[in-house]
């Protein structure tokens, strides 16, 4: 599966001025969470879930600690919610022609 960390990384939207490329991400996600249905849904309590664990269980404290929780659970977003949603949100860029040639 592909990681999808950025607009930049969607390879339908190379090449379009920036305000139409966020335009068509939020497209993009919206059209991926509908295809994925309820494993969207699933995926994020997933991760909510496993963040709340770890955040309970790691015996990280102070600043730093906090920094590299949050840096996992900004991870776990993006490779179980995320990248899945994107990548089916990618399909229906494709059906409306994009990339334009």
């Amino acid at each position: 599966m592909k990681i999808y960390w950025s607009i930049d990384n969607v390879p339908e939207l190379k090449g379009l001025d920036k305000q139409e490329q966020k335009r068509l991400f939020k497209e993009c996600n919206k059209e991926g969470r509908k295809r994925i249905g309820s494993a969207f849904w699933i995926r994020l309590v997933i991760a909510i879930v496993l963040a709340a664990v770890i955040a309970m269980f790691l015996p990280l404290g102070g600043v730093l600690g906090g920094a590299m929780i949050g840096v996992f659970v900004a991870f776990l977003f993006i490779v179980l919610v995320q990248s899945p949603t994107i990548e089916a949100g990618r399909i229906w860029l494709q059906e409306q022609g994009y990339p334009k040639e």
